[in-house]
């Protein structure tokens, strides 16, 4: 054998075993650090380091505790296989994952059987470590209560995932029924922070509660969400908002997280014994290598020493930060307060930890945005460039289409007043939307309504597009333009709200196709919808030519560019509305569900909104039927 790959080898068989747990420490401590946040970050590098770092862990653990066990059997039984024994246990306390993270995805809590069966298997060959180093000595049984931590920890992992992927009836939420809203005692004055956070969260987890039972048969057309009277009983609208997020970051909370158990007395009993035990170990070593003769003590490897120490040291670290992130996550700690009827204590601790009362992320609350005609142009000019043919040579244009248009997506913040015309466009909350305008949106979604979803989603698209571009561009000749009695600010954010969604459902479309209700289920290729632009070399131009050419739906060119702004707005803000509640109202629960561990999607959001908001009272007129109009070819 070559002498440098024989002296690498002698390295790694020297050093495997050693370098395998420290990684699985490393592991622990990114999902315990970065876990949860996945809920609000909305980032692809970010959920492929998540997502690298949860497959990894379980792989590195396992995979270092079957070359633990073959290194004790081939080793002498000396006194460094003591502190060996040590590293077998603490391996299933990896196993047993972090509170903030138990599944990456929904499918991961379908596999409870592969985590019990592995349970099992890895047990056994961590009870086969111990007994292959054991010496008749008190520091042997170390390993022992090491290993209750290891199998408390594995075990509370197994029964979540088992508990959530059976779950129909929204049994798992923890503390049950809070009680009536008007009988549970004092929730503090409205006007407070502490006073409408505790009222949020009151009403978040009543959503919860209800909502996790009825998507198990979600349908916006037929069912109601049960919950009366919402404005007559909570007052607020503003809560109704604020309670929605939170339930979204408390549903993630149950489908990812150890809160299933966390929150309840069993998780702390056994949260308290496996502490004891790694603190007992940990104080174990301690002695030992204190009381230890000079001659016995030269035999341990410093090296191993070191290791085992910063192994249990890393165990407490990561304890103590979870009961950190337990108590100061602080939304379940502030319900159990509900729940025992304690709510004067939210005052006293808004007055005593201030910073725990600040605005909290339940979700992004951002929109990716695509551009088609601005990608048209760009992928023109660049198709010329060599680099670019030579990629598509090598990588096909449908990978090709979708790097690049990964590349050229945007992400901007959610609108404010989205909310607000959302509500608007489901019924009557004040602002009531203009019947006329409902209808002018009728006639001119007639032209198309029986197009497959997609086509309906570019067709717009182009429309709006053409209308927003040509209008910036003569911006100084339509300041003058009478617009009415209206505020001339108000097709001006009807404008602005048109082109996000415009451009977010077209995202959509193109990188997230398994949201939309879609006639076909292959993935859409931008490539098939690309408009045709002739030469032009700017937005502008292009708008100019699709106009002038009529190369799509007569849509634009004919009732909305004869129309004031006022109207144009209001009809294209209408039209934009509708499709993202009616690509809401189809969405199936696990796409849905699976979007809470990537940021959130607004759509997401809306998918939450859609039946709770029936249970505002809003008119089902333009909720239920309306949407069914929209009903696409299968």
């Amino acid at each position: 054998m070559d002498p440098i790959l024989a002296q690498v080898q002698r390295l790694w068989n020297l050093w495997d075993v050693r370098i395998l747990v420290l990684i699985s420490l490393v592991l622990q401590i990114i999902l315990s650090i970065f876990g949860n946040r996945r809920k609000y970050i909305s980032s692809m590098w970010f959920s492929v380091l998540i997502w690298s770092a949860y497959l990894m862990a379980d792989w590195v653990a396992t995979y270092a505790l079957g070359h633990l066990s073959k290194a004790q059997a081939n080793h002498d039984n000396n006194d460094n296989g003591l502190l060996r024994a040590i590293w077998a246990p603490l391996l299933l306390l990896h196993l047993g994952g972090p509170d903030t993270i138990t599944a990456y995805s929904l499918e991961d809590n379908q596999l409870w059987l592969r985590h019990l069966l592995g349970l099992g298997v890895q047990l056994f060959m961590a009870v086969y470590v111990i007994m292959m180093s054991w010496k008749y000595s008190w520091f042997s049984f170390m390993s022992f209560t090491a290993l209750v931590a290891g199998i408390i920890k594995y075990g509370e992992r197994t029964w979540i995932l088992k508990t959530v992927s059976g779950d129909k009836s929204g049994d798992i939420v923890p503390y049950g029924y809070l009680g009536d809203y008007n009988t549970i005692g004092y929730l503090g004055d409205y006007n407070t922070t502490e006073g409408e956070y505790m009222r949020v969260l009151y009403i978040a987890h009543k959503f919860l509660k209800e909502f996790k039972s009825y998507v198990e048969y979600y349908n916006i057309s037929e069912n109601g969400f049960p919950l009366a009277q919402f404005l007559d009983r909570y007052g607020d609208i503003h809560l109704f908002w604020n309670a929605l997020e939170v339930e979204m970051g408390l549903m993630y909370d149950l489908l990812y997280t150890k809160a299933v158990i966390n929150y309840s007395k069993a998780g702390w009993i056994l949260r308290g014994i496996s502490f004891t035990c790694t603190v007992i170990v940990s104080l174990g070593l301690s002695v030992q290598l204190i009381f230890m003769r000079e001659d016995h003590r030269e035999k341990w490897d410093v090296v191993d020493i070191a290791i085992t120490g910063v192994l249990l040291g890393g165990a407490l670290a990561l304890e103590i930060y979870a009961v950190i992130v337990l108590y100061f996550s602080f939304d379940w700690t502030m319900l159990w307060i509900v729940k025992e009827n304690k709510s004067r204590w939210a005052t006293r601790l808004r007055q005593r930890f201030p910073c725990l009362f600040r605005e909290k992320k339940y979700w992004s609350k951002t929109m990716a945005q695509f551009d088609l005609l601005g990608f048209c142009i760009k992928e023109k000019c660049d198709h010329q460039k060599p680099i670019r043919r030579m990629l598509g040579s090598v990588l096909g244009n449908d990978y090709q289409d979708k790097l690049n248009g990964y590349l050229h997506k945007t992400v901007v913040h959610v609108h404010p007043l989205l909310y607000r015309e959302m509500l608007d466009y489901c019924g009557n909350l004040g602002v009531v939307s203009d019947r006329n305008a409902v209808d002018e949106e009728d006639s001119i979604r007639g032209r198309f309504a029986k197009r497959p979803f997609q086509e309906q989603i570019i067709i717009a698209h182009i429309a709006t597009e053409v209308c927003y571009y040509l209008e910036k561009e003569s911006d100084a000749v339509a300041a003058s333009e009478p617009t009415g009695s209206d505020d001339p600010s108000s097709w001006k954010n009807n404008r602005e709200i048109s082109k996000t969604l415009l451009r977010y459902l077209m995202y959509l479309l193109f990188m997230c196709p398994s949201l939309l209700p879609l006639a076909t289920l292959r993935e859409t290729s931008v490539r098939d919808y690309m408009p045709d632009i002739g030469a032009a070399k700017d937005v502008n131009a292009a708008c100019r030519y699709i106009l002038d050419r009529r190369t799509f739906d007569d849509i634009c060119a004919g009732d909305l560019r004869r129309m004031r702004k006022v109207e144009r707005w209001k009809i294209l803000k209408l039209m934009w509305l509708r499709m993202l509640c009616y690509a809401a109202s189809k969405g199936k629960k696990n796409d849905h569900l699976q979007q809470l561990r990537q940021g959130g999607e607004l759509l997401t959001f809306v998918w939450f909104f859609l039946p709770q908001s029936r249970a505002l009272g809003l008119n089902p007129e333009l909720m239920g039927p309306r949407l069914d109009k929209w009903d696409v070819d299968s």
